[in-house]
């Protein structure tokens, strides 16, 4: 096992070594110091891994043609792992966005907020965008914490729409609801 020694302060000759000192001790303090270079924040330490499901509606409803639709959403994450807040392992949440979008494709923006089992909320920016995958449409959604736990962490998203009546796509009502499934990530993206 190494010994630790104390080294005693070193007495520099001269005010410019000793400044010199003072720069290089204060240079290794920022470096050892992770720091997010894009705001300046600490870095965020790990990741938050969500699983659930969502339920959303549409106003007006979605349909083939793109077209400005305020979406509302609840969803319920019933699988948590985090390793940034061990507390956590479930939550629920909520989002309201708007945007010029059809069942197929498009970009919506808005705000969601999750309530964590352990008390604690989290309020998101989000930026989502439609596209087809198959015969699923698939919503992929990214942005940043804004407010609560993990403020200043980016996060990412999916979700996949399912409809029980996707035939209303085609119609001039369109689909009013949709659900299915979402995960979610918060840090170290």
């Amino acid at each position: 096992m190494p010994t630790l020694r104390l080294v005693p302060p070193v007495a520099f000759a001269s005010r410019g070594l000793r400044f010199a000192g003072i720069a290089i001790g204060g240079l290794a303090l920022l470096v050892t110091t992770p720091v997010s270079a894009a705001t300046g924040a600490p870095a965020a330490i790990g990741t938050t891994e969500c699983t659930g499901s969502q339920t959303v509606t549409y106003t007006p409803g979605l349909t083939d043609q793109p077209r400005e639709v305020t979406v509302n959403g609840k969803a319920a994450l019933t699988r948590c792992v985090s390793s940034s807040d061990p507390t956590i392992s479930q939550a629920t949440s909520s989002f309201s966005a708007t945007g010029t979008f059809s069942c197929t494709s498009g970009t919506r923006v808005g705000t969601r907020r999750i309530t964590w089992n352990n008390g604690n909320t989290s309020t998101l920016s989000s930026t989502s965008t439609v596209s087809v995958k198959g015969s699923e449409s698939l919503v992929v959604i990214k942005g940043m914490v804004v407010d609560g736990e993990f403020k200043g962490a980016h996060w990412t998203g999916t979700f996949i729409m399912f409809s029980t009546k996707p035939q209303d796509c085609l119609t001039a009502q369109g689909l009013a609801t949709a659900s299915g499934p979402l995960v979610l990530s918060i840090g170290s993206l």
